[in-house]
């Protein structure tokens, strides 16, 4: 495991992690690929990029998308390599293209809905919709149509109904 990223900038609602672990704070791509390389070359099958909202990653000018193109090219001794969590809002086309075309990248994507109604999403401070999230996975299953895709959910969130239940039935069933 190689934290790439520490704290969170989203405040949703029911977190306590900006509080806990503070603001984002992104780590030198060099200095991540130095301990991908080390852990590579000690034997390691896979890596795991960790961090709260590790898609929303930027160091200067090196993207998510850069960076794991980066660790994925330059350290080919690497079986397998994969990361988590991501945050739906902040996942770009230009990461998805990455993960379709890196041979050793795990065919898996954590992103966590959270909530299947939007009324629910919006209390939880999210800053996406269920169709939003949805289109993500549409994008994602258009490029890597074997991804699997893992994710949460909260039920019994204050003041959720039983129409904001049927939701997030709706939503793990697309």
């Amino acid at each position: 495991y190689v934290r790439i990223t520490r704290g969170c900038n989203k405040f949703c609602s029911f977190c306590v992690v900006p509080f806990t672990r503070g603001p984002e704070v992104h780590r030198d791509p060099q200095a991540i690929l130095d301990e991908v390389k080390k852990l590579a070359d000690a034997g390691a099958l896979e890596v795991t990029l960790l961090g709260q909202t590790i898609n929303h990653y930027v160091h200067g000018e090196t993207s998510f998308a850069q960076l794991l193109k980066r660790v994925h090219d330059e350290v080919p001794q690497l079986p397998r390599l994969r990361f988590l969590t991501s945050h739906p809002r902040d996942f770009t086309d230009e990461a998805l293209d990455v993960m379709a075309s890196s041979s050793r990248m795990s065919g898996f994507l954590h992103v966590p809905a959270q909530s299947g109604s939007d009324r629910i999403l919006k209390m939880m401070n999210r800053g996406y919709t269920t169709e939003q999230y949805l289109s993500l996975i549409e994008r994602a299953r258009k490029r890597m149509p074997d991804l699997a895709i893992v994710g949460d959910m909260i039920v019994g969130y204050p003041t959720e109904t039983d129409e904001d239940f049927a939701d997030h039935l709706q939503l793990l069933r697309e």
